[in-house]
């Protein structure tokens, strides 16, 4: 059974969440709700922080995905930041890299706006 630890924060104009845990299928819906539910409480420059994140499954990327889409559509956009190798690495796997800005930290990925 998947677990997903999920914290969010502002700073100015950005949108920090930090994910540690496994982003499954199981967590994925809920994962989702709170992204969208930051979307529309006005976010739309968000850094997802995958340093803690010791899973990710194609529900997770797809539930990222989607939020980048609707953001991309209201001029925002995820950036993700601090992700580990294991992450990295299934990120590559599924060509998925690509798809996201990357950064080395948190600090990188809320100035790079």
């Amino acid at each position: 059974m998947g677990v997903l630890q999920y914290s969010s924060s502002r700073h100015g104009s950005v949108t920090l969440i930090h994910l540690g845990g496994s982003l499954d299928a199981e967590t994925s819906p809920k994962f989702d709700a709170k992204i969208k539910g930051e979307i529309e409480k006005g976010a739309q420059k968000i850094v997802c922080n995958l340093q803690r994140l010791d899973y990710i499954a194609s529900a997770g990327l797809g539930v990222l995905i989607s939020a980048n889409d609707i953001l991309s559509r209201r001029g925002g956009e995820i950036r993700i930041a601090a992700m580990n190798e294991k992450i990295k690495k299934i990120f590559k796997l599924l060509g998925f890299i690509n798809l996201f800005k990357i950064f080395e930290d948190d600090h990188s990925a809320m100035n790079s706006f």
